[in-house]
């Protein structure tokens, strides 16, 4: 089994205690189901809390749904008050695709995806995503602590690039091995913290064995891509330039790029393309 969450609030699931009507609870879930949990008692929340949970938005969100548990349940009034741990976006899980594979998931797409509820299904949510080739982020402990892990492959690019990045991911996460690719969506419980301008000069200087950089004139604007550039730079001027992958997303200028730098064009190539490439090029470090 599993919880399913839909939430028509595109600010939801990013990590903030989420309240619901109680009336809202359990809606399209099994009868049989709900009579297991409908009391809320303790030993009903601790039997919900160790089933995988499903985060996801209603239809007409942009964003795709998340993988986590829940921590804790209150139930306080007409209202239910969950906390809860996302272990990680699930790349890949469209807004499209749950649609279309909505029954594998046990949800009504006519009325589910378009209210805002807690369900509970009877579906084993990890095989459904493993078999529709969808990376399914450990939810119990770490398995890697990024302050120490090193990563083949890390992704430098400006949030407005994400659309043509994440069919990347989508692809490199079929092919590599967990947590080859550091993506900042797949651990976003570890980088919700202070001082992430020197964790992650620290994963782009030291601990990654190729940098992918997605330049544009976003990425030269966006203060982010300046802390991470910083690091990148200092990778060049060690002259290591096996360790830098440059695609372009336009032709606006970035400082510290010339003309004479060599890049991958991304308007002239699918992202399964572009995949291949930055995997011919992470062979080499190996």
């Amino acid at each position: 089994m599993y919880n399913l969450f839909i939430s028509g609030d595109d600010e939801a699931w990013e990590g903030q205690p989420y309240e619901l009507e109680v009336s809202r609870v359990f809606e399209h879930t099994d009868s049989k189901i709900e009579a297991q949990f409908k009391e809320l008692d303790q030993h009903d929340l601790d039997e919900l809390k160790k089933l995988p949970c499903l985060f996801a938005y209603e239809i007409g969100s942009s964003k795709s749904p998340k993988y986590g548990k829940l921590t804790t349940i209150k139930k306080r009034q007409n209202k239910v008050i969950i906390a809860y741990e996302i272990a990680g976006e699930l790349t890949g899980l469209t807004e499209e695709l749950l649609k279309e594979k909505s029954l594998n998931f046990d949800i009504n797409p006519k009325y589910e995806l378009r209210r805002t509820h807690w369900a509970v299904k009877d579906v084993d949510l990890d095989e459904e995503l493993t078999e529709l080739g969808i990376s399914v982020p450990k939810v119990n402990g770490r398995i890697v602590d990024i302050n120490k892990h090193h990563f083949d492959i890390a992704f430098s690019f400006p949030g407005d690039a994400r659309g043509l990045v994440e069919p990347i991911v989508q692809e490199l996460t079929k092919k590599l091995k967990p947590h080859a690719l550091f993506y900042d969506f797949n651990y976003q419980s570890q980088l919700a913290r202070p001082s992430l301008d020197i964790l992650l000069q620290d994963i782009y200087g030291n601990r990654s064995k190729l940098i992918v950089v997605f330049l544009s004139g976003d990425y030269e604007r966006k203060k982010w891509c300046g802390v991470e550039f910083r690091a990148i730079r200092q990778v060049i001027m060690d002259q290591k330039f096996d360790k830098v992958m440059l695609i372009k997303v336009d032709d606006e200028p970035v400082s510290g790029i010339f003309s004479t730098d060599g890049y991958i064009d991304s308007r002239r190539y699918t992202p399964d393309q572009i995949a291949q490439f930055i995997i011919e090029r992470s062979e080499h470090h190996k």
